[in-house]
């Protein structure tokens, strides 16, 4: 599987967040775009700094399932 291209708002960043369900998403292994439309369209991401896996675990958040 290919992963997606990441939507112009979240272009420049890897490590997304789903604040509904606390869930990271890894756009650069991501193939399931109907989860990161979601979460774009309800404004509900957010993005990490320093752009990584251990910064979003740092938050309470936990890797998507769809994105291993």
């Amino acid at each position: 599987m290919v992963a997606m291209e990441p939507p112009k708002e979240l272009e420049g960043h890897r490590f997304v967040g789903d604040k509904r369900i606390q869930r990271v998403h890894d756009l650069d292994s991501c193939t399931h775009e109907d989860a990161i439309d979601g979460i774009c369209t309800s404004q509900s991401y957010a993005t990490f700094g320093p752009d990584e896996l251990r910064e979003a675990r740092n938050r309470g958040y936990k890797p998507a399932a769809c994105c291993s």
